[in-house]
């Protein structure tokens, strides 16, 4: 059974010739890390450095960089490091 006093829905559209588009010079600015994204940074440096200074073969340090590798590309590693996660891989992890 249905009431009489429901109102109908409400109808809505969007008029996309009125959109507005922002250029790249407008948007915001990529937030600065944190002092404890910063400490995060610095620490996954020291364990690449000790990787590159391991006593083990090749093949192991090549596994250890893929695995970091990984996590720095990861949405979480984004998420936790901010900028941080993306200038580590590129700095130690391209070419």
């Amino acid at each position: 059974m249905l009431e009489a006093s429901v109102a109908r829905p409400i109808r809505i559209s969007f008029d996309e010739s009125r959109r507005a588009t922002v250029s790249r010079q407008q948007q915001a600015p990529i937030a600065p890390s944190t002092p404890q994204q910063q400490a995060i940074t610095k620490a996954l440096e020291k364990v690449i450095t000790a990787i590159n200074q391991a006593d083990v073969s090749e093949q192991e340090k090549k596994e250890a960089k893929s695995l970091l590798r990984k996590l720095l590309d990861s949405q979480t590693a984004a998420n936790v490091l901010g900028p941080g996660a993306q200038s580590l891989a590129a700095k130690y992890f391209t070419g």
